[in-house]
């Protein structure tokens, strides 16, 4: 019964909005050694509200979650669409934190890897179908 009174949450997000809104939580802390970080640098979950610095998978798994209005219901099918989007080259989560993590890496860095997916994600497909007139 309680499900059906429900109001009904977005569960199907664009990837755009997903990026965006993680570059969005870089841009304002960025952190390597954990996906996220509190303020005062003690390792926390990406969806906690003590988080304030976030590395790209954090950012990633924040921004879906801020987008869906804090509904865990949605969160892994939409991560994954953001995550592959960023993971572009690198392939999986392990190599992304490595990248992310390396010594020489900076902030900068990071926010040019969103910039970098946010293009690929708004060009369209070179072999996509068109849709019917």
């Amino acid at each position: 019964m309680e499900e059906t009174n429900r109001v009904n949450a977005r569960c199907d997000l664009d990837i755009v909005e997903i990026l965006r809104e993680g570059r969005r939580l870089v841009a304002a802390g960025w952190c390597q050694g954990a996906m996220a970080k509190s303020a005062e640098g003690r390792v926390v979950e990406a969806c906690s509200p003590d988080a304030t610095a976030f590395d790209p998978l954090g950012a990633i798994e924040r921004a879906t979650f801020n987008l869906l209005g804090g509904d865990r219901r949605y969160l892994i099918q939409n991560y994954y669409k953001g995550f592959y989007a960023l993971a572009w080259e690198l392939h999986t989560h392990s190599r992304l934190a490595f990248w992310n993590d390396d010594a020489v890496r900076r902030k900068e860095d990071v926010l040019e890897r969103f910039d970098m997916a946010l293009e690929r994600s708004t060009r369209p497909l070179p072999n996509a179908p068109r849709a019917a007139a």
